[in-house]
């Protein structure tokens, strides 16, 4: 490697270790994540001609492999309560503050709540920060394909979030008639 590739390696280093490292958070776990970084970056300056600029595509879809190897690897479970689990996680550190912990909590539900294909494709865009485009190459698939799969992907979601929502413990009830006014009248027996 000569040295102006050793400083663009450097560069794409400084510029995407930390948008690296989330998405790996939100996939393994705080604890697992750093590996998949690293194992990441090292592919990467294995294969440094073979990176395209920007990286940050190209780096994500490592990791995404990385982990599907991990998770594979170790035999996890893909529960909703681990998936969930993961995601607060993520979640905990977003610059968010000011959200109510229960509409966090009904947001992460919904999330948690889709497919592992939908929800991927909302993350990459919401929290990987990626066009449409960049998130099509991670996932391997056209981006058209990606357009309308993020298209369903958001209706499932914000029927799932509606669900989630629903939080007053009664249950819906038909509008227009009022039960109390269509019953008979139950004559009385005389004495």
């Amino acid at each position: 490697m000569t040295e102006s590739e050793r400083e663009a390696f450097t560069r794409c280093w400084q510029q995407n270790v930390d948008r690296l490292h989330a998405y790996a958070v939100r996939h393994v776990g705080r604890d697992d994540a750093p590996e998949i970084v690293s194992e990441a970056f090292l592919q990467a300056w294995r294969r440094w001609s073979d990176v395209p600029d920007p990286a940050l595509p190209w780096l994500i879809g490592t990791a995404r492999r990385l982990a599907a190897n991990q998770r594979r690897g170790h035999r996890r479970r893909d529960a909703l309560t681990d998936r969930v689990a993961l995601v607060e996680g993520a979640a905990a550190t977003a610059e968010a503050a000011e959200v109510v912990a229960t509409q966090r909590q009904a947001a992460v539900g919904a999330l948690a709540a889709l497919a592992p294909a939908d929800r991927e494709a909302l993350l990459l865009l919401a929290w990987d920060g990626l066009s449409v485009e960049q998130a099509a190459t991670v996932l391997g698939i056209r981006a058209g394909t990606l357009r309308v799969r993020l298209h369903r992907a958001r209706a499932r979601l914000a029927a799932a979030h509606d669900t989630q929502t629903r939080t007053d413990g009664y249950p819906e009830t038909k509008t227009g008639t009022d039960s109390d006014t269509d019953t008979e009248e139950i004559p009385c027996p005389s004495s």
